[in-house]
């Protein structure tokens, strides 16, 4: 093996630098704290809210007057506010994507099973 060769072989490798380091652990941690992202973010709860609205409005078993009184108070403002509010705080997010999958209303039920356990449930049970 000749020196010029040997410079290429290192020239091909990795070098120490501190900003390619930081950027490394910067981009591991942002992979790693979202994967072990337990609470949906305000931007799911809303799609959620905005996808339940969406199933309610086409789900044909529903009576028209029960299904307009729904719509009309989960679309206002302030109720869908307390809603997605409520969403970031109490719902697991695999409880919101289960519910973002779903394609009727009734079908919403099975989400629940997901939601996370509270602590004063688990003292009971």
């Amino acid at each position: 093996m000749t020196l010029k060769s040997k410079k290429v072989k290192l020239s091909f490798g990795f070098k120490k630098s501190g900003r390619l380091t930081s950027a490394f652990l910067l981009c591991a941690a942002f992979f790693l704290s979202d994967c072990s992202r337990t609470k949906p973010n305000l931007e799911e709860c809303s799609d959620a809210q905005i996808h339940i609205s969406k199933l309610i409005a086409n789900d044909e078993t529903m009576e028209k007057g029960v299904q307009a009184l729904m719509l009309r108070s989960i679309l206002k403002p302030e109720t869908s506010e307390a809603i997605i509010r409520s969403c970031v705080e109490n719902k697991s997010l695999l409880q919101v994507q289960c519910e973002l999958s779903k394609e009727k209303f009734g079908d919403l039920q099975d989400c629940k099973k997901l939601a996370p356990k509270r602590a004063e449930e688990s003292e009971e049970g």
